[in-house]
């Protein structure tokens, strides 16, 4: 039975749902979902909510909360999705999340949370998991994000588009020499994959022209990076899932290249989905997803047997007066 819980931290009434374990066996880790994005804490086609049901049933303490603006928790956010995208790359919500997972493992005696989620869930959890190792022991990570905005990437260089060209020239120009575009074509990501039919050239060849798999990209979230360095470093248990062969996969392959080729990463665990998109949504594959997640969690986390109570009249029963 699913049950309300209420947070009051760092000035914010935030609300979640507690999947409370199952009878059996026990774990002193719990778990913490966060919201994707600007979605509640049910997550895409409800992925939060069916992982928290069956990691609760294999004995973890789970939880789903919605940050300050979020679901059902009250809050300002930035008026744009492209600002509240730069605020979650910021680390804007690590202070409010961290305060969040101290207060639910105090409250339910559990010795640290294993935190994350999809795309900006992720991104606030692998943050905190760098900044508080003992009270995040684990890191599952959905369609990461390592690189900043394309607005943020522009500014770098790479994805600028053409200011000089009027009117129409400038709408084709900017589309035709966008950095953003091409790699949104090439894999296939929204609705720049029907245009990946006019493209004559292999994509992987392509793909290379524009990627220097060895360098950290220009787009990078640097902080996030290191971040990510460092987690990796430590050897806290980290499950990667991307859907296979779209934007977010092949960003995490050059960061993975760039920023882990000398540092050894036997914890790291990582899952390419078929046939799906950013969410999962497609291609059944959020119950891949809830399946690698539990697998993950057990094997990383394994729980004792929690003990029977003794029935009435068997030895060791005390019972207590009135």
């Amino acid at each position: 039975m699913r049950e309300l819980v209420q947070l009051d931290v760092k000035g914010h009434r935030l609300w979640g749902t507690y999947h409370p374990p199952a009878s059996g066996t026990r774990r002193s880790v719990g778990v913490l979902f966060l919201n994707p994005g600007h979605v509640p804490r049910s997550g895409h086609g409800g992925l939060s909510v069916l992982a928290a049901d069956r990691l609760a049933a294999k004995g973890f303490a789970c939880f789903r909360v919605d940050l300050p603006g979020l679901g059902d928790s009250a809050g300002e956010l930035p008026e744009t999705t492209a600002e509240l995208y730069q605020h979650v790359c910021q680390g804007g919500f690590v202070e409010v999340a961290s305060a969040v997972r101290g207060e639910l493992q105090r409250r339910f005696g559990l010795r640290g949370l294993l935190m994350g989620g999809l795309c900006g869930a992720a991104t606030t959890a692998l943050y905190l998991a760098d900044q508080e190792p003992e009270g995040v022991p684990g890191l599952f990570m959905f369609e990461p994000e390592f690189y900043l905005s394309e607005q943020e990437a522009s500014a770098v260089g790479e994805g600028a588009v053409t200011e000089t060209a009027p009117g129409r020239l400038k709408r084709v120009t900017s589309k035709l020499f966008s950095y953003w575009g091409w790699m949104r074509m090439l894999t296939r990501e929204n609705e720049y994959a029907r245009l990946f039919k006019y493209v004559p050239f292999p994509r992987q060849k392509l793909l290379d022209l524009l990627m220097d798999w060895d360098a950290l990209p220009a787009v990078a979230n640097v902080p996030l990076v290191r971040a990510w360095q460092r987690v990796v470093r430590r050897g806290q248990p980290v499950l990667v899932m991307t859907a296979e062969g779209k934007l977010r996969d092949v960003f995490f392959d050059r960061i993975h290249r760039s920023a882990l080729a000398d540092l050894p990463h036997p914890n790291l665990s990582r899952v390419r989905l078929q046939g799906t998109n950013h969410i999962f949504t497609t291609g059944g594959a959020i119950e891949a997803c809830v399946d690698a997640l539990t697998r993950w969690a057990c094997e990383h986390f394994p729980g004792h047997q929690a003990a029977r109570a003794p029935e009435p009249g068997q030895p060791g029963l005390e019972r207590v007066a009135g």
